[in-house]
């Protein structure tokens, strides 16, 4: 006795032991419901009930949306059972969209957002700078010989051997800032390159940046000072021109602005005027409106009395390169939010290389997560050969085209072999053999990571519960349109027959709440030409359904039909024609028309008569019995306590 509850004892604690292993179930991962024994995620099913309800004006219970889930389902499983999902254009269709739904995932979130947060903060700020610059120079050697000599500027300016300002303007080349010392003034950020503003934000007060190259040359950047940011304002002006001017000329605008601002003064209306006066023709037309602006987006004396004025206030007589302004200022604000500004600085991004950064540090997380592996001899012996050779010549690709050496292989196979780089990359005729063997390496790079992203988009699916119910949602989209369309869209469309039983059967549906008049209308271009097609028609019986094609045939071009269907008031030829309206003007070159086998109905005739409304009804009609056919030719089976729960967390 003792030994069986001893025995019975330890399998217990055994089966306990077990059971306490046993790995937790993900909640969505639960079956919620069986079609034909096929298993139905809770995730899935709460996944489409969310975004069904995020569309509905009045959100659904949990009970009301599965009798509609069930539905969808059992369609896309008809459609499945038609051999739809294998069809080439399915395919194709839903390929694409694995591709494209894909692309999201393949950035890293996280650094995108912190670069994100990063220009945000920025723009919150302005920076006092400026800069030296210097060409990049026509060669490798000569860009190396100029970056040298700004290196050995600043070693000058650090040492306190002379100024920045004396240097730059011994040596910059930018002619905006050369009589100024290299001074830029504030500046804000997403207004110059990146490297430029990275070395603008990141230099502390005082203090030289180190070399950094833009496409418009190698900079010394020094940071003078740093200001909140002064936000955005909105100004009308009125600018009279004086550049390219003589004295004389300007002499006589100076006169013309300081009248204007006289009346101005007095009281004259600021948009009559500057739309009269001003010579700016972009803002005249906006009564001297410009765009909101902020820091470093106007010249520097235009800027600083825009931001200095009170709002409602009129500036003095100013002068820019441009010529003599009057500026009211109309309105201010700060920083947008960073929700307003998120799009523009994503759009920013995308343009530096700060817009490949999110994607290189996902690929590289793939490179790692599916344990990427160079094979490091066979890469060594391409450099050497590479360099042994002084470049990448049709003899290296010679000798390489018959190499099939794997160069790098992951958890998805082989992500590249030799002779496939070399198939897709032409000689390098003339690029340095250290170059040429940099190129070799970007390419073979380029080509590994299209492996691991097409890899990777096959594995997302089984690793994001996000892209799984995306790619689900779409592949059973185009299911459920095709297989909706075989059996109701087109099918009322196309069955006349049971169309026009339809209509039969359920005539007192249709009736219009005043009668209308149903005819062929005919157009001529003469009165003449309308007598001769109205007696052909009276020697010649012609069904309305032929009319257009056999008077074409007799009166070419000269000669129109319309149907028409119209109740009084919807139509005005209608209404001269049937209800006592008067007589419409000519419609261009129809100057003449009458009605060819005119009715008044008080309902529809046929469906041709209310043909949307009737087809609509046709298809509701189908539909209701597709579902009744499908409900009763498949087994669904629903987990009710675990549906309960469900609608109890909502």
């Amino acid at each position: 006795m003792n030994k069986i509850l001893l025995s019975a004892s330890l399998i217990l604690s055994i089966g306990g032991m077990m059971s306490a292993a046993k790995p937790q179930v993900d909640p969505a991962d639960r079956v919620l419901m069986t079609i034909d024994k096929k298993p139905v995620t809770v995730g899935e099913f709460e996944y489409l009930y969310n975004k069904n309800n995020s569309q509905q004006l009045v959100p659904q219970t949990i009970e009301q949306y599965l009798d509609m889930f069930i539905n969808y389902k059992l369609k896309v499983a008809e459609a499945i059972e038609a051999g739809i999902d294998t069809t080439a254009t399915f395919r194709k269709e839903y390929e694409g969209y694995v591709t494209d739904l894909a692309q999201p995932f393949l950035v890293d979130k996280e650094l995108e957002q912190k670069l994100i947060d990063q220009e945000y903060e920025r723009l919150k700020e302005e920076v006092d700078v400026s800069h030296i610059m210097l060409p990049l120079g026509q060669s490798a050697a000569e860009h190396e010989q100029l970056v040298s000599v700004l290196d050995s500027l600043r070693t000058v300016i650090a040492n306190g051997n002379d100024t920045f300002e004396n240097v730059a303007a011994d040596y910059t080349i930018d002619r905006n800032t050369k009589m100024r010392g290299g001074r830029m003034g504030y500046i804000t950020a997403m207004k110059f390159p990146y490297t430029f503003e990275d070395a603008a934000y990141n230099t502390p007060v005082g203090q030289l940046s180190q070399i950094i190259e833009t496409a418009f040359g190698i900079h010394l950047v020094k940071v003078n000072d740093r200001r909140p940011a002064r936000g955005q304002v909105l100004v009308q002006h009125i600018l009279k021109l004086t550049r390219g001017m003589s004295p004389e000329q300007a002499a006589a605008q100076k006169v013309k602005i300081d009248s204007i601002h006289a009346l101005l003064a007095a009281g004259a209306d600021f948009d009559d005027v500057a739309t009269r006066e001003s010579e700016d023709p972009g803002s005249a037309r906006q009564g001297g409106r410009l765009p909101w602006f902020s820091t470093g987006q106007m010249v520097k004396p235009f800027e600083d009395v825009s931001f200095a004025l009170a709002d409602g206030q009129l500036s003095d007589v100013i002068t820019t390169d441009f010529g003599y302004h009057i500026i009211k200022r109309l309105d201010h604000k700060g920083v947008d939010s960073k929700e307003q500004l998120t799009p523009t600085i994503k759009e920013t991004l995308s343009r530096d290389e700060r817009g490949m950064m999110p994607r290189r540090a996902k690929l590289d997380e793939l490179r790692e997560r599916y344990h990427l592996t160079m094979n490091r001899p066979a890469v060594a012996m391409v450099e050497s050969v590479i360099k042994s050779n002084g470049g990448y010549d049709s003899a290296v690709i010679r000798h390489f085209a018959p190499m099939d050496a794997k160069m790098a292989t992951f958890d998805g196979g082989v992500a590249v072999k030799l002779n496939d780089i070399v198939a897709t990359l032409s000689p390098l005729d003339g690029v340095p053999a250290h170059r040429a063997y940099e190129l070799f390496t970007d390419r073979m790079n380029a080509m590994i990571d299209d492996a691991i992203v097409r890899y990777a988009v096959t594995q997302f699916a089984d690793e994001n519960a996000e892209y799984r119910n995306l790619i689900n949602e779409y592949r059973d989209g185009i299911l459920l349109f095709e297989i909706s369309d075989r059996n109701v869209w087109s099918r009322a469309k196309d069955d006349t027959e049971g169309l026009n039983k339809w209509f039969d059967e359920h005539r007192d549906r249709y009736t219009w709440p005043a009668p209308k008049f149903k005819s062929y209308i005919i157009f001529a271009t003469s009165d003449s030409i309308l007598k001769a097609a109205h007696n052909y028609l009276a020697d010649n019986q012609v069904a309305g359904n032929q009319l257009a094609q056999v008077l074409r045939q007799q009166f070419g071009h000269n000669v129109r039909v319309e149907r028409v269907i119209a109740a009084k008031g919807e139509n005005k030829i209608i209404d001269y024609l049937a209800f006592d309206g008067h007589k419409p003007a000519p419609q261009g070159k129809w100057i003449a028309y009458e009605a060819y086998q005119p009715v008044i109905l008080e309902a529809p005739a046929e469906v041709a008569d209310d043909r949307g409304a009737i087809t609509a009804d046709y298809q509701t009609y189908l539909e209701e019995q597709w579902i009744k056919k499908l409900r009763s030719s498949h087994n669904v089976k629903v987990d009710k306590k675990l549906l309960k729960s469900l609608s109890k967390s909502k």
